[in-house]
């Protein structure tokens, strides 16, 4: 995915400052909140998965994926890390969570 997110854009010129890829990530983050939100009229109801939510997941995937490739640092590597992260929480703490 990573790679395909490169050629994407390199091939539309699209390189980004690493601060504006963080700001776009936030961003598209509030989106994919919004569209949760909407969806289960703000807790109110069951969510139910859409197009428009996997449309928004879709762009945070993306901006993730942008960064990673502007950062040079290979997306998967710091998902195995974070994996293996978790594995030795669950395993010493019972929780993936940082909290002591």
């Amino acid at each position: 995915m990573q790679k395909k997110v490169k050629k994407f854009n390199d091939k539309n010129n699209y390189p980004m400052q690493v601060y504006a890829r963080l700001l776009d990530i936030q961003s598209e983050m509030g989106e994919l909140s919004k569209e949760y939100l909407k969806n289960s009229m703000y807790g109110d109801k069951p969510f139910v998965l859409t197009e428009d939510f996997k449309m928004e997941y879709g762009d945070v995937l993306y901006s993730l994926l942008s960064m990673a490739n502007e950062l040079n640092i290979s997306a998967e590597e710091c998902l195995n890390m974070a994996i293996e992260k978790y594995t030795k929480r669950l395993k010493s703490k019972k929780t993936m969570g940082s909290e002591e």
